[in-house]
């Protein structure tokens, strides 16, 4: 096995890097995009939320650019021991300071899972790693050890966050929007990646002092009115059941649903079981909350229901309000 070196030249770390511990994001963000010599070597970014993931990434660059030091993107799921070990023990090009980043963490071979955690046990100076993934801490017994070793950053945003960062993101995008419409947005999308899409659309309308015109923010409320089945389905997998039944009446009203429906459970518990390959990469969704067993038991519930409706067991109609029974019960085991 290759063992990456250590003694690579660089500035000394302060004592304010060391390892393990957790911080939030926004006490992360301030750190990363700081002098490489007060970061820990290791950073660990977990979780199921692409922006807030997306976010510690360009700070992790940004310290980088206004350093002058070298970055380097590396794809997890492709990466093999010997050429991570290499560039952990390469000193840089520019003869300073070398950050790396792992892509998609959670999908390296043991082999090089054990180099990182080699390495990570007695780091080089002159070289920091960021590792994101979109896995919980929880899920994999290589997170929870390299948790250990790294200062980590939680990647999901719980309770009134996500509201508190749909309000940032309006700010960074120079908006000044009236009453409760960055909530009103915020409740209607998927994920703050889409939000953010969202915030785009009405600052192309604003004016120089970020206020946008009564026609767009209409433009905005109609797009986002109505039944959708992606809704529909979070509310069955992850909602209360008022949600499900409110979202289950705002498809049947507007003749929606069916198979439609169907699929769209499908494709929760699939992004659930496997974020990374399947959900994200489809349209940035942050993946429903569901454990593994969880989200086999909701395939179970699909395919029966789909089995049920060719044998003509059930019609296409009553498949929305029959999943919402059968799923909802499987969940709750």
């Amino acid at each position: 096995m290759v063992s990456p070196r250590s003694g690579a030249a660089g500035p000394a770390r302060t004592a304010r890097t060391a390892r393990g511990g957790l911080r939030t994001l926004r006490d992360a963000e301030p750190l990363l995009r700081g002098p490489g010599n007060a970061l820990p070597p290791l950073v660990l970014g977990a979780g199921p939320d692409e922006f807030l993931r997306e976010r510690l990434v360009n700070a992790f660059r940004a310290g980088a650019e206004s350093e002058g030091s070298e970055f380097r993107r590396l794809e997890g799921d492709s990466l093999d021991a010997e050429t991570l070990a290499g560039a952990l023990a390469t000193l840089s090009l520019f003869g300073g300071a070398q950050r790396i980043w792992i892509r998609e963490g959670s999908k390296m071979g043991s082999a090089t899972e054990e180099i990182l955690l080699a390495w990570a046990d007695a780091p080089g100076e002159g070289v920091s790693v960021l590792v994101t993934t979109a896995r919980e801490l929880d899920e994999l017994k290589f997170l929870g050890t390299l948790a250990g070793l790294a200062l980590t950053v939680p990647c999901r945003a719980r309770g009134g966050e996500g509201l508190e960062w749909a309000e940032l993101i309006a700010r960074e995008e120079g908006l000044k929007l009236p009453g409760a419409t960055v909530e009103t947005v915020y409740r209607s999308a998927p994920d703050l990646l889409s939000f953010r899409q969202e915030m785009r659309k009405l600052a192309a309308y604003a004016d120089g002092e970020g206020r946008v015109p009564a026609r767009a923010l209409d433009a905005l409320r109609e797009g986002g009115a109505g039944a959708s089945v992606e809704r529909w389905a979070r509310a069955v997998l992850a909602g209360s059941a008022a949600e499900a039944r409110e979202e289950t009446e705002a498809l049947e009203r507007e003749g929606i649903g069916g198979t439609s429906a169907l699929w769209a459970l499908a494709e929760c518990a699939l992004g659930a079981l496997e974020p990374q390959s399947f959900y994200y990469r489809r349209g940035g969704r942050v993946p429903v909350p569901l454990q593994a067993a969880k989200a086999r038991a909701v395939l179970d519930q699909v395919y029966q229901a789909d089995r049920a409706l060719k044998r003509g067991e059930i019609r296409d109609t009553e498949l929305a309000s029959t999943l919402v029974q059968t799923v909802r019960r499987a969940i709750r085991g």
